[in-house]
């Protein structure tokens, strides 16, 4: 049913070699030696071995001359013969005279000189982007009527069942890691603080006040100090991706966007670790964040954990997909395949092919619910998870990730309900304080007051965003390992220190209110049956802090009126310190190279802030019968939203993580107001700002920006593009695999060799083409297929289809970057088996002349046809760049190719240069814009197009 691709070539023989030297590659996997150390798998480093095949193939750095040098040079009698040690196995080729036609070969499209593109790649951006976009060809055409026809059960495949099991185990897991962290920081900050207690208590060893002050300071100190080092040295020297809270970079990876080990699994545990850390450490810094990115890290585990590794006759078949990669014995590991014939096909049909994630896609579904599950799980909101993912964390959406994030965020939640063992679900539960039934009344009565309390909360979390972009400017960069840790300690030290001083100066002894938790509450020096505030406020384990602020009017109400203090069991004084303190300590602490979120600090600030207005106002105007923990719930919604910039998530979330819901109408009410005045403080949310700041993402925001709706694609294009006709020989292929860092070649009509036209078929991936040439897949310049009669060209071309959709997942799913780095091609591992088949297929054509002077690779080539993606998306030159803008973010596409109108290709358009075409300003701080800037500006645009002169 296949047809007949390829056609055998029927050529003289060479004579015979020996058996071994026809033996086929084996498939294409991973090093062979003993797994990395633990802080080597987070250093991005490429695969290694392909020095003898630039060798062979005269692809040396001619970083010492500065013209252009043939690519072939000829080695002399002594090195004429190359050895099989070195390059080709056991076999033993001999390269006399090896050359190159012209090195002006490809002047056009390698700028004529390789020194400057080599100095211009380092200096360009080297992000690697996601293959959203699934290839179209025979073979997806072939894959899809076999699905369609192969469903048994119900009408399914398999496939949909075990997407839905991944979703459940995520959300399990999920809720487990959640209700893990918050005992496990709870656990250990209620030791801490006993122990300090304890120094405080005894005054047999020392009688002194001021002595037991120092040593319940130095105790709470240096028990800081060895809680936060361990996961800042894990974080700076193994796994940068852990640090901070982690959403702004699952948001790019689910834009599309590579992120090397984002969601790697040792990374989530270092995640874990360091999370619970920083929330024992009594750093203002929460669980929330970081829960998106382990709940996202655990869908990303579960995707890929079910892949199998197929065994054919005793051999590790080629099938196998799996993220772990298991070595189970030494014997197995370095067992290869004999012969291509012996790939089961079958085998991986069976499963593979029906039921593992293997596109990208498949894969950002879980991580869409696997993020929501995070936040859902913090704040025990499922309908608010789903709604962050939508609004926040998602770039693409559909039904189906509805679904899952549904399913996902509802498990998880519950989960954490049944761990926790009582009615209260989340991280932060807040106490029931709408009991007043004419509370839509007082709305009313106090929407003066509350808009304003809205609007300066609002200035707060923009000023948040201010001071913390203020510090990422001084603060030492992340390649300076010494300087970061250092500034871990001092910072720790100061805010441990800082906040002891002032709860001891300016704290007040308060009598201990009857609704307060068996427990809460800590003396300090305070006398018995009274507790200090302030200490209380800075020390205390932070939900349970915040319960007590937002049920102050409550809890103020079982204490004597003449210690009345206008609606609060925290006096005024102590509130302000604490909102001041905490915003300013946790800007610090928000770039700190340890895990840690923003969301309970901002509610932290914000309930206090607004506490401490509705006291306020409560004094000045008694009559009115203000609530002063409506204002904590205003003021702490209104500085999340002037913070993190949402609207419709954070109104669910709040609302849910409160149970509140009468009091909806001052939570939309915060959420518009701080969200209005933020934007004209601070234009960008605290994610945005990090991808902005970022520099190694390409973030494509829902909306073109407005610089675009007046340029053409053609204006933002990039050209002299780097393409491949469709039958292309050898040596240009890998002329282009070594000098150039693209991911994706335009593929051209085989007609177009004659008159140098570059009409568009298709579009070739650089993933393709390497198992293209290493399983020896070589052709005649016709296209027809070098090989032996007996192999099966059905069987070959389905082989190759599944290695070309499970390249990355078989060769390290957080390395894809590694594939186009500069000097990855030099230190492949497959160099000896490529040149074990060219060396082979030459046999098959015609024996090398001592005397000639071609280069071996000019008699081979590689067909592209059945292969590439034959249905690329492509626009005209005169395209709008808005539109192309837009088929970016609805589509998921890597590459737009630009066509003229006779359909030759002038150009290609990547997420990198719709990122650099956006424009510059005082807003924008995305290093990529001072890399390249667009080829024309706005002010060319207007001068060259004289159809807008009139304007």
């Amino acid at each position: 049913g296949l047809g007949r691709p390829f056609a055998r070539v029927e050529t003289q023989r060479a004579p015979a070699s020996p058996p071994h030297a026809h033996a086929p590659a084996p498939a294409l996997a991973p090093s062979r030696t003993s797994p990395p150390p633990f802080c080597s798998l987070f250093t991005p480093s490429p695969p290694r071995g392909f020095a003898s095949l630039l060798e062979v193939a005269g692809m040396e750095d001619h970083r010492s001359t500065g013209v252009n040098e043939p690519l072939l040079q000829g080695r002399g009698r002594k090195n004429a013969s190359r050895s099989s040690s070195d390059a080709v196995g056991t076999s033993s080729v001999s390269w006399r005279h090896l050359t190159v036609d012209n090195p002006q070969l490809y002047p056009a499209e390698f700028g004529g000189n390789i020194i400057n593109i080599r100095r211009d790649a380092d200096n360009m951006h080297a992000g690697e982007s996601l293959d959203f976009d699934p290839i179209h060809n025979r073979f997806s055409q072939i894959n899809a009527a076999r699905s369609i026809l192969s469903r048994k059960f119900y009408g399914y495949t398999g496939a949909t069942m075990v997407k839905y099991i991944v979703t459940i185990g995520t959300g399990i897991f999920t809720g487990a890691c959640a209700w893990g962290i918050t005992k496990s920081s709870s656990w250990v900050l209620e030791k801490r603080l006993d122990l300090a207690h304890s120094f405080l208590e005894d005054e047999t060893a020392h009688s002194e006040e001021h002595v037991r002050l120092l040593y319940a300071l130095g105790v709470l100190s240096l028990t800081s100090l060895v809680i936060v080092i361990i996961p800042g040295l894990l974080v700076q020297f193994c796994t940068p991706q852990a640090a901070g809270a982690g959403v702004s970079l699952v948001m790019a990876y689910l834009n599309g966007n590579h992120i090397p080990y984002l969601l790697h699994w040792q990374v989530m545990l270092v995640k874990i670790f360091g999370t619970i850390s920083a929330c024992a450490s009594s750093l203002p810094l929460g669980p929330e964040g970081p829960m998106v990115q382990i709940g996202a890290s655990l869908g990303s585990i579960f995707t890929y954990c079910g892949c199998c590794r197929n065994f054919v006759d005793g051999n590790a078949g080629s099938c196998g997909c799996c993220l772990f990669q298991r070595r189970r014995h030494a014997r197995l590991a370095k067992k290869r395949i004999k012969s291509l014939k012996t790939v089961s096909v079958s085998g991986t049909k069976k499963f593979c092919e029906q039921i593992a994630m293997q596109n990208d896609a498949a894969h950002r579904e879980i991580i869409s619910a696997g993020a929501a599950a995070g936040l859902a799980a913090a704040f025990g909101a499922p309908i608010g998870g789903i709604m962050f993912s939508w609004e926040e964390a998602s770039s693409f959406w559909s039904r189906k990730v509805t679904w899952r994030c549904f399913l996902c965020t509802s498990i998880a939640v519950l989960t954490l309900a049944l761990m926790r063992g009582s009615a209260s679900i989340g991280l932060l539960t807040f106490p029931n304080f709408s009991n007043d039934s004419v509370i839509h009344t007082q709305f009313l009565v106090n929407l003066p007051f509350l808009t304003l309390t809205a609007i300066f909360a609002g200035v707060i979390g923009a000023f948040f965003n201010a001071l913390r972009q203020w510090f990422a400017e001084v603060r030492p960069p992340p390649e300076s390992h010494t300087y970061r840790i250092f500034e871990l300690l001092v910072a720790t030290l100061m805010c441990i220190g800082v906040m002891f001083g002032l709860a001891q100066g300016l704290g007040h002894c308060i009598d201990i209110p009857k609704t307060w938790p068996d427990g809460f509450g800590m003396r300090l020096v305070c006398p018995e049956g009274k507790i200090n505030d302030l200490y209380t406020l800075f020390f205390s384990i932070p939900e349970e802090t915040i319960n007590r602020i937002f049920a102050a009017s409550h809890d103020q109400s079982t204490i004597d009126k003449d210690n009345d203090r206008f609606g609060s069991t925290f006096t005024m004084q102590s509130l302000a310190i604490h909102c001041v303190c905490y915003l300013l300590f946790m800007s610090l602490a928000a770039g700190l190279a340890i895990p840690g979120g923003l969301f309970m600090p901002c509610i932290m600030v914000g309930s206090s802030f607004g506490l401490l207005v509705g006291c306020l106002l409560r004094k000045l105007l008694p009559a009115w019968g203000i609530a002063p923990s409506m204002y904590a719930l205003v003021g702490a919604t209104a500085v999340l939203g002037g913070v993190f910039r949402a609207s419709i998530s954070l109104v669910v979330v709040v609302v849910e993580g409160t149970r509140q819901i009468n009091y909806i109408f001052e939570v939309i009410l915060a959420v518009v107001m701080s969200n209005w005045v933020a934007h004209y403080i601070h234009s960008e949310g605290v994610y945005e700002s990090d991808l902005e700041r970022n520099g190694t993402v390409s973030f494509l925001r829902s909306e073109p920006p407005k610089m675009l709706q007046a340029m053409l694609a053609s204006h933002i294009m990039s050209q002299n593009v780097v393409g491949v006709y469709e039958v292309e020989t050898v040596e240009r292929v890998l002329h282009i695999l070594k000098y150039t860092r693209h991911n994706g070649f335009p593929v051209f009509s085989r007609e177009g060799q004659k008159d140098g036209s570059k009409k568009l078929e298709g579009l070739i991936l650089r993933s393709q083409i390497i198992v293209l040439l290493h399983r020896k897949v070589f052709c005649d310049k016709d296209g027809d297929l070098i090989a032996e009669e007996d192999i099966d060209c059905v069987e070959l071309e389905q082989t190759l289809e599944h290695e070309m959709q499970t390249f990355h997942q078989r060769q390290g799913l957080w390395r894809r970057h590694t594939w186009s780095n500069k000097d990855a091609l030099r230190e492949l591992q497959i160099e000896g088996e490529i040149m074990q088949g060219i060396s082979d297929s030459l046999k098959h054509v015609s024996p090398l002349h001592p005397g000639g002077d071609q280069h071996p690779g000019a008699q081979l080539y590689l067909n592209f046809g059945p292969h590439m993606n034959k249905a690329p998306i492509a626009v005209r030159g005169e395209c709008s760049a808005a539109r192309a803008y837009s088929l970016f973010t609805a589509l998921g596409i890597r590459h737009l190719c630009t066509i003229d109108g006779d359909n030759n290709v002038i150009g290609l358009i990547t997420r990198k240069d719709l990122d650099h075409a956006a424009g510059t300003g005082w807003w924008r701080h995305n290093k990529l814009s001072s890399c390249a800037a667009p080829q024309q500006d706005l002010s060319q645009v207007l001068e060259e197009e004289e159809s807008l002169g009139h304007l």
